[in-house]
Order: structure tokens, then sequence, then C-alpha cells
């Protein structure tokens, strides 16, 4: 069924079928949501400092950004679904064309540019959605009109927008299609967000979005900040800027190695913080994939491009091989296996 309709879609603008893709899965959510997804979730269920996730692993922003496919993620059995990135106020993005696939390497490119609906839009589509045992997250971004100086407003506004909505934050200061953005993965600005969210008594978690682009002295000043602060951990990586192949950022197979890297690096200095955690994204498409972060120290992963082109069968297959390994192992739980990966850790067996 999915690879008839991306078969179809691909003929298509890539932004004009992910637009009409979005459309027809938020109006029929319960007749897609039969083509793949995770029955039995409670075996998969990990801990987290979001709380119980069903799955190990969920949506990463920017597939939803304004919040419409809630009712189908939470049907096909998804760990979590992260909307956005939302921005304070509606707005129209970068110049189009802005999204380019380059399917032979099952990677995209963007130059969006946080295009949305704005705050007010997506917080009305959270409200009327159902619930689900997935976790749902909210990425965090400024407004492209909003100078670096008054960035800090911007996120303040947006945490007093959702306040009682979503199950956790995402402060998002590493896109590459926003002038001046990445220049906010710093340590003065994160402190001054950690010093106004303490302020306003945040409860849920808040995690920051980092590049895969940064140094690695760049990455240990971001997690020595994060580690000393009320943020829950980090989400690595955003997206990758490969010059040669134009502006914005590229996701999928391209950016693998490089997320790893970073990702890599994240969790070892994570390991010196209690009760901070990583959420892994950028090139994940595998058991082989999730086996490796787990056995680095990590729980949660997410895919965005490798769904795209793999469709809801991605989540049908990962859960498949979890129940092989779980047999395999003999033992009955996902937390088991990650036990095994870290702890003990024990290689992926060859199938």
């Amino acid at each position: 069924m999915y690879q008839f309709f991306k078969t179809i879609a691909f003929q298509f603008d890539p932004e004009l079928a992910h637009s009409i893709t979005v459309k027809t899965l938020a109006l029929l959510p319960s007749v897609f949501s039969m083509y793949g997804g995770i029955d039995n979730l409670d075996k998969y269920q990990i801990e987290t400092n979001m709380g119980v996730l069903p799955f190990p692993v969920g949506i990463a922003a920017g597939l939803d950004k304004n919040a419409e496919l809630i009712d189908y993620f939470g049907q096909l059995g998804v760990g979590g679904l992260e909307v956005g990135t939302v921005t304070p106020l509606p707005q129209e993005g970068n110049q189009k064309p802005r999204l380019f696939r380059m399917a032979k390497e099952r990677s995209l490119r963007n130059c969006m540019g946080f295009n949305g609906d704005g705050a007010k839009s997506v917080l009305a589509n959270i409200e009327i959605a159902n619930d689900y045992p997935m976790k749902l997250g909210i990425n965090f971004g400024k407004n492209k009109i909003t100078p670096n100086d008054k960035a800090l407003d911007d996120y303040l506004i947006l945490f007093k927008e959702f306040e009682q909505v979503g199950d956790y934050y995402v402060i998002n200061v590493s896109s590459p299609n926003t002038p001046g953005l990445r220049d906010l993965q710093d340590k003065d600005f994160i402190l001054a967000l950690n010093q106004e969210l303490i302020k306003m008594k945040v409860s849920k978690p808040v995690y920051l979005k980092i590049s895969p682009d940064m140094s690695m002295s760049q990455i240990d000043q971001v997690i020595n900040v994060v580690g000393e602060s009320i943020f829950s951990g980090i989400i690595a990586t955003n997206t990758t800027h490969i010059p040669e192949l134009g502006a914005g950022g590229v996701s999928g197979r391209m950016m693998r190695e490089k997320s790893r890297e970073v990702r890599r690096a994240a969790l070892l200095k994570m390991s010196a913080f209690k009760d901070k955690e990583v959420i892994g994204v950028g090139g994940v498409e595998s058991i082989e994939d999730l086996w490796e972060f787990w056995s680095l120290g990590g729980k949660f992963m997410q895919v965005y491009s490798s769904f795209i082109f793999n469709g809801p069968k991605l989540f049908t297959s990962l859960s498949q091989r979890l129940d092989w390994l779980m047999n395999y192992y003999g033992v009955t739980r996902v937390e088991e296996l990650i036990r095994l990966a870290y702890l003990e850790k024990v290689k992926l067996p060859i199938v």
C-alpha cells in the first residue's frame, strides 16, 4: 500500500506531496494507521525523563509542523510525536522550492525556515486531538523577524502558551534555515533561558536540540551547561549543512555518520550528569542504530526521513526485530534488551 502511494507521491514536488499526505492522514487517521504500526505495546515500554513511552522510537520534529497528525501517529503506536517547529506567530518560511529529495541516498534537503501556522493554531489542533500512550513533544523556535537579542522573549511566549499542553518541550536553536539561529547554541543564551524557566517553575521536561555541525569543544560546553541546568537533556541531532549541495539542512542517510559521532560524544559526556538523557535522531532507520544507541547509554530515538522513505512499515519492522531479539535472549521486555546492550555490552546478533 505505502509503496504504491510513494510511487505516486514521488512524482510530485516534495513539499506539495508532503502537504497532501498530511491532510490525507489527518482526515482519515484510522484508515491509514491500519497499514503498519505496532500491536501489544506493553512489552515495548521504556522509562525516560518524559515518563513511560510505549515504544523506543518516535517521530522527530518537522514532519508534523502544525500538530495535525496526533491521531494518526497515536493510532500507529509510535513512542512519541514531536510537533513543530512552532513559532509564536505564523510565518511563510523561506522561498520555494525549499524541500528536495535525494532518493538514491534516501535523504532530504530542506530550507523550510520554520514555516507554520503559529502557536495558537498548533494549540487548537492539540486540544481537539485524542489522548494516546505516546508522548507529545512541542518543538519551539523563534520567528525569523525576531532579532537574536530578543529571541529569549519568543521562547518564553511559547512556554507560556503551551504551559498546560504536551509532555515535553524542545528548544530548537540548531536549524540551519533561520539566519543567526545557531548562534543561540551559546552558553549565555542557554543560561539566561534556564534562569527564566526556573522563575516560571516549568515542571515538564525540557530538551535542547543541537546541531551535528558543532565542534567537540562546543558540544562539551553545551552539555556542561545543560548538565547543571533544569534541562532534562539534549536531542542529538538536527539536520546538517552540506555546502556543496546548497542551502538548508540534510537529513537521512547522508548525515548518518556525522550524527552518530555527535551522539556518541554527547552520550559519553552526559553520563557524568545524573538524570540527564540524550534523545537520538539523525539517519536513524534500523535496529542496528537503536542497539548501538542503547549500548552507549541512550534509550529513545526519533525518525524523520526514514519514515518518508519506508512508511509506517518501518515501525512494524522494528517491532518484529525487537520481538525476535526478546525471544532470542529469553526476555519479555525491551527494557531488558536495553540492559543487555548497555550494562552487559551484549553485541547485536547477526541474523
